[in-house]
Order: structure tokens, then C-alpha cells, then sequence
């Protein structure tokens, strides 16, 4: 699955991405660290954002042991909106349902489901329906059960009718009345018993072919419980009742009918334990869990950035063809060995900056020297290989019964070197050094931004080769020093990765009556 961002990207100020784990609906949610260390979930709205934040509004300081906890609604550089939540180790409901298709055992049911109404019923307290729940909305950690996703939530006080959730399954869960646009407790209240349902049973009470039959079933056929254990027939088939006045009034009055239940010893406790969840070896752990990194190849996370890497490195020596190739229509006579200087320099610079601006760093200000300075030994490289390409020879060993002028002995004596060819060969290494560690080459790799090509970084290429031209050695073509770095500029930027950002919301239109 592709996301947005990738581990080591911080869109957002004072977290670090470590990974994606879900899409859904609304956006891509993703595991994060803080600068304290803490981690954290963070999910990008990229739909209906405006839908998820009047969800979310009312749950913002709402406390409790089995609810998720949401820590901040944040927004960043880009004008994109972050939710800032707890992170749960754990998997969710639904996940253990499909590890377990014939149902979880009676006592572990009715023990998740009590924890369930807990959660549901402080929202209830609180004025706010959830209106979404389903197994994948509820997670389990450390046998702790935490409802989330609260991007539907309502205060029951509202009265005007939301957008439903467009996740697919969510129609299994939904309740008869909500095809009147009703949204009261009740609907929550029904959708734990379709939850406990499942718990038993390992299936849904009513399915189709498509949510059109699922809903008609919904609001017309009884659900056949003679696949839930005796003791919870009663109670389902009251949860489960089409009039929402004949259901449980509150999850408190559903509680304590399902606590009232007898369901005998805990016959499966040495099959399925308390703490079922199981950590997906993809997800990062803090230092308090044990964890052991699996064995064998890298991480898919790990292995997608390598191969995007390599595809890009790839593309250097063709796009710098394409960028060279017509140079040539500016000379009325071509010069071959000027047109494979400039080719040469050009990927030699164009793949460097591309491995070194993929390189993971703090996307911070303040780091913007580290990463100039990661720049210079490339720039160095380069202006060594410009050195050798325009026919100076490199230092030469010396071979110890060699008589060498005093003055051509270098590295006490290892190397010979004429005291001309240093100095010319010192101006080509520093031009390109500061040439490369001035210009922002992270800014054009960076696969967040506004677009894939953009005129200014030529220009700002061009403007510093320019303004170093009085480093380079007047012995050579100044040509070979300026067009290279406005070559490179164009070439990584078309192949460096590009993520296009989401289209800005909708304007809100008001008419104004005369």
C-alpha cells in the first residue's frame, strides 16, 4: 500500500513518521515519534476533512480508559489537516474476528463486550453517538479494549443530518432508523448488538450481495440467532429489535443484561488468552516492549524506498541525454567532447544529489547546514572528474628511486604534482564544492513539493554558477562549470519521486440576499 509519506518524513512539526498502517474513508493514518519520544498515531485527512472535524470536536477532551484518546487537530506547512492521537499496540476487532471465524469463546466476548459499553455508554453521558461503530473501529491492546475513529461522532443535541461513513462494512452495523436520518443512543446501542453478534458467531446477522439488500434486511427481516449461544438469545433479540423504543434504552441497561448472562468456566482460556493482539512486526515499538526485529529481507517499507531509489539513479544518464542533446543546437559547430564533458558532469551531479537528498535527515531549518554540508564531498567528486575530463593530469605516485623535483612532491613525496596543475586543479574542486553545498538540492528531491518541475531552482542554479565563475580556472571553457549545474537542476527533478498534493477543499459559497 502507498502512502503519502514515508518512514523518516516529518510533515508535521516535532514528529517523525515511522511508518504508514491504514487507509481508510477520511485519510491515511501513520505511526509517529515525538521529539520526546513519544509515540503517537497521526492521521492525515485527505476527504471530506470538514465531515471528520465536526466528528471530532466534541470527543477532543473527552477521557476514558477504553476510548482512544485524541490529543490535538493540528495543521501544517502545507494547510493540510493532522489528527494527533493515542497509539494503540495492538490489533483491531476485526482482525481477531478473522483469526477466529466460528466466534470467540462466550466469557472473552462477554468480557470485550462489557468494556464496549463502557466506552459507548461515557459517550452517551457526554451527549455524543459515535454512529460508526464496527469491529474495525475497536482495538484491543494488551487485552484492553479502545473504541476509536471518531470521525463521525455526533452531540445528540444536533439535529441536521451528516454525511454517513463511506468505509466499506459499514453497513452491516447499521441501524433501521438510520434510513430516516435518526440518530439517537439507539443507534449505538444496536450496533454493539450486532457487534456482540458477531463476537459469538464469527459472522454478521444479515449480509447480500450489495448494501442496498443489506439495508432492506436491516429494516425488514428478524435476525436468525440460533447460532448464538442460548444464554445471549434474549438479549440480542431485544438489542436487535427494528423499533429503537423497544431496545435497550441505555448501553448501561444492554451491560448489565449481557453481565447478567452465565456463560460457565472459561472453557478456552488455555487456546485463546486474554491478550490476544498480536504486534504486526511491521509496526515500531517503544523501548519498554521487547521487541526482536524479524529475520530475513528487509522490511517492504525498507525494500520500496531502495527500489524507488534505484529507479530514479537509473533515469540520471537518459534525462541527462535529453537535457545535453540540445546543446548542441546552440553552436554552429558541435563539439563532441564539450557535449560529453557536459553529459558526463551531469549525471555524475544529478546522481549524486538524487542519493544524497533521499538520504534520511531532520526536515528541519536548522538543518539545512547538515545537509549543504553532505553536499560538499559531492561537489568535490565533481570537480575532480571536470578536472581529469578537460585533460590535467591527477596526482601521480612516485616511485621511491624517482627523482622529483622538490617542489612537485606532495604527501611527503607519495605523489607528484605540478605546482600549476594543483592550483588549477584546487579552483575546480572548490567552484564545484560551494557551487553544490549553495544551492538547496534536497528542496527538488523532496517528493512533497508543490510540483514536479518548476523553473526556479534552473535560475537558482544558473545565479550561483554565475556568481562562483571567479574560482574557475581561466585555462578553461567556463561553459563546462555554469551548464552542468542547470542541467542537474532539470534532470533530478524529473526523476525524483513526486507525490501531487491532494486538491484543496471546496470554497464554501454564501449568497447573500438583496
Amino acid at each position: 500500500m502507498n502512502y503519502t509519506y514515508r518512514g523518516g518524513d516529518r510533515p508535521l512539526e516535532g514528529f517523525t513518521i515511522k511508518c504508514g498502517v491504514g487507509r481508510g474513508a477520511f485519510g491515511e493514518v501513520y505511526v509517529a515519534e515525538s521529539e520526546g519520544g513519544k509515540y503517537v498515531a497521526l492521521k492525515l485527512l485527505t476527504a471530506n476533512s470538514d465531515v471528520e472535524l465536526r466528528g471530532l470536536a466534541p470527543c477532543l477532551n473527552l477521557k476514558h480508559p477504553n476510548l482512544i484518546h485524541l490529543y490535538d487537530l493540528r495543521t501544517d506547512d502545507r494547510g493540510h489537516k493532522w489528527v494527533v492521537m493515542e497509539y494503540v499496540l495492538g490489533d483491531s476487532l476485526a482482525k481477531v474476528l478473522d483469526r477466529h471465524p466460528h466466534g470467540l469463546p462466550p466469557h472473552l466476548a462477554k468480557e470485550w463486550f462489557l468494556s464496549l459499553a463502557r466506552a459507548v455508554g461515557y459517550l452517551h453521558d457526554k451527549l455524543v453517538v459515535h454512529r460508526d461503530l464496527k469491529p474495525g473501529n475497536v482495538f484491543l491492546e494488551d487485552g484492553q479494549v479502545k473504541v476509536g475513529d471518531f470521525g463521525l461522532c455526533k452531540r445528540i443535541a444536533s439535529g441536521h443530518r451528516e454525511a454517513q461513513s463511506q468505509g466499506v462494512g459499514t453497513v452491516y452495523y447499521m441501524a433501521p432508523e438510520i434510513d430516516r436520518g435518526q440518530y439517537t443512543k439507539s443507534v449505538d446501542v444496536y450496533a454493539c448488538g450486532i457487534i456482540l453478534f458477531e463476537m459469538l458467531t464469527g459472522t454478521v446477522p444479515f449480509n447480500g450481495a450489495s448494501p442496498l439488500e443489506i439495508l432492506h434486511k436491516h429494516l425488514t427481516d428478524a435476525p436468525d440467532l440460533s447460532k448464538v449461544p442460548a444464554a445471549f438469545r434474549p438479549v440480542l433479540e431485544t438489542a436487535l429489535q427494528k423499533d429503537p423504543a423497544k431496545r435497550f434504552a441505555t448501553m448501561a441497561d444492554f451491560a448489565r443484561a449481557v453481565e447478567a448472562v452465565a456463560v460457565g468456566p472459561a472453557l478456552a482460556a488455555t487456546v485463546l488468552p486474554v491478550a490476544v493482539p498480536v504486534t504486526p512486526v511491521n509496526l515500531p515499538v517503544p523501548p519498554s516492549v521487547p521487541h526482536r526485529p524479524p529475520a530475513g529481507p528487509l522490511p517492504a517499507e525498507a525494500r520500496g524506498r531502495l527500489a524507488e531509489l534505484a529507479g530514479s539513479l537509473a533515469a540520471v544518464p537518459l534525462m541527462a541525454a535529453l537535457c545535453t542533446a540540445p546543446w548542441a543546437l546552440f553552436q554552429t559547430t558541435v563539439e563532441w567532447p564539450t557535449l560529453a564533458r557536459l553529459f558526463l558532469l551531469t549525471s555524475a551531479l544529478s546522481g549524486a544529489a538524487v542519493l544524497v537528498g533521499r538520504l534520511p535527515a531532520k526536515r528541519t531549518a536548522a538543518d539545512t547546514w547538515g545537509r549543504r554540508a553532505r553536499m560538499i564531498p559531492v561537489g568535490v567528486a565533481v570537480g575532480v572528474l571536470a578536472f581529469w575530463l578537460d585533460g590535467w593530469g591527477l596526482p601521480q605516485k612516485v616511485a621511491a628511486d624517482a627523482d622529483v623535483p622538490y617542489r612537485e612532491q606532495y604527501l611527503g613525496g607519495a605523489v607528484r604534482m605540478t605546482p600549476e596543475s594543483l592550483s588549477i586543479g584546487m579552483r575546480y574542486v572548490t567552484y564545484f564544492a560551494l557551487a553544490a553545498a549553495a544551492f538547496r538540492w534536497w528542496t527538488i528531491t523532496d517528493r512533497r513539493r508543490s510540483e514536479r518541475f518548476r523553473l526556479w531552482p534552473v535560475l537558482a542554479a544558473g545565479f550561483w554558477g554565475g556568481v562562483l565563475m571567479f574560482l574557475w580556472p581561466r585555462e578553461s571553457n567556463g561553459v563546462v562549470g555554469v551548464v552542468p549545474l542547470v542541467l542537474a537542476a532539470v534532470t533530478v527533478q524529473m526523476v525524483s519521486p513526486w507525490v501531487p498534493p491532494p486538491p484543496p477543499p471546496p470554497r464554501r459559497v454564501r449568497l447573500r440576499l438583496a
